[in-house]
């Protein structure tokens, strides 16, 4: 029987979660942990698992067409109890702020099995930004057992939650272990940045795909982002899109002609490896992803933020990053002053200590061992 259950069902659950499952194996052994995909992102997630190499144990694969995110609830929650009551472990895991984190927290509440959350304490203190994000991340709060936040900065808000401070560790954040572990492996050569920009002089990368930006949002973004692309003739834009139709369907919308805007590609997803090898040759990311605020700024790469508030503050704080808000308005000035601007090296650096360096996953291991020993 596994003493640990690690619960994920989205691509930044996995990345997240990955190495802490590895890291754990190596300290208590294979046997000692089991792994759940609620599959809440079929596609994205498979397409995480062929190179971060996490073996799943039990996949539920609750994905349907047109799901709403109280189906993935009660579903998850109620496999989940049947498994939890056939094979009961002493500790359950979530990362982050989705409805699979959300549900595995409340099976473990509701069978009364200690809840570790990994990347605790991240706040807005906005629960319509994002939602319902905002929202999972402070109720899972309240069921948690052992908070393993990021930063000092997440600490500080679990502390004025009333969270006591034995419960919080600081452990950075156990993504971008796997970053790390990639751009140091041995690996073919590297993508040349001109066989991206192709013959343009900067590269731009675009992610988008949160829920605030459907009801109008997207569409205005389009629309700066058409201007800003016919001001930066010079640069490259490349987006990967995210495979939800109301993403796709908006973006095709406005971008329907190939050769009206030569300087953008829109592409499928990355693969979780490539987006890695690409990254660091951007001169700039335009995204409202939580986990490229992290990703981007580690790789000096300096960011956009297409978001009315972040949880992540501290990117702004230090000059890595700038909110644009949900709207991107003025898109083409904030690009303009990043590309014309570089980044403080010293501030890079002081990101990069805040995110762990790259061993994240061996502290969290080594607390979750003596919880189980």
């Amino acid at each position: 029987m596994s003493k640990i259950a690690v619960i994920f069902g989205t691509r930044p659950e996995l990345i997240k979660l990955s190495p802490v499952v590895n890291a754990l194996r190596q300290r208590i052994g294979d046997d000692a942990i089991s792994t759940y995909s609620t599959g809440q992102h079929r596609e994205l997630l498979a397409q995480a698992q062929l190179c971060l190499d996490t073996p799943i144990d039990v996949n539920f694969d609750v994905m349907t067409h047109a799901q709403s995110t109280s189906d993935v609830l009660a579903k998850t929650v109620t496999l989940l109890e049947a498994e939890f009551t056939q094979k009961r472990p002493e500790l359950v895991v979530v990362q982050g702020d989705t409805m699979t984190a959300f549900a595995g927290a409340m099976a473990s509440f509701l069978n009364k099995i200690p809840l570790v959350h990994v990347e605790a304490g991240l706040r807005t203190l906005d629960q319509e930004n994002p939602w319902p994000e905002e929202g999972l991340r402070q109720m899972i709060a309240r069921v948690t057992t052992l908070h393993l936040a990021p930063t000092p900065a997440a600490r500080a808000n679990l502390m004025r939650e009333g969270i006591p401070s034995e419960k919080i560790h600081v452990v950075g954040n156990p993504g971008i272990d796997k970053l790390v572990a990639l751009r140091n492996a041995p690996k073919s050569p590297a993508k040349e940045k001109s066989s991206l920009t192709k013959g343009r002089t900067k590269l731009v990368l675009i992610t988008m795909h949160r829920r605030e930006a459907f009801d109008g949002g997207l569409d205005h973004f389009c629309d700066e982002l058409q201007k800003t692309l016919r001001m930066h003739s010079n640069c490259m834009f490349i987006w990967p899109l995210h495979p939800n139709p109301a993403v796709r369907d908006v973006v095709r919308k406005h971008f329907s002609d190939d050769e009206e805007f030569p300087n953008l590609c829109l592409t499928e997803p990355f693969p979780y490896e490539e987006m890695i090898s690409v990254l660091p040759l951007a001169d700039l990311v335009i995204s409202d992803s939580g986990g490229m605020q992290e990703e981007a700024p580690y790789c000096g790469v300096p960011i956009i933020v297409v978001r009315d508030i972040t949880e992540r503050p501290e990117i702004i704080e230090l000059g890595l990053g700038h909110i644009a808000g949900s709207r991107a308005l003025d898109l083409s000035e904030h690009v303009s002053g990043f590309l014309d601007t570089p980044l403080d090296p010293n501030a890079i650096v002081t990101w990069q200590k805040l995110q762990g360096q790259g061993r994240s996953s061996v502290q969290i291991a080594e607390l979750l061992a003596k919880l189980v020993s």
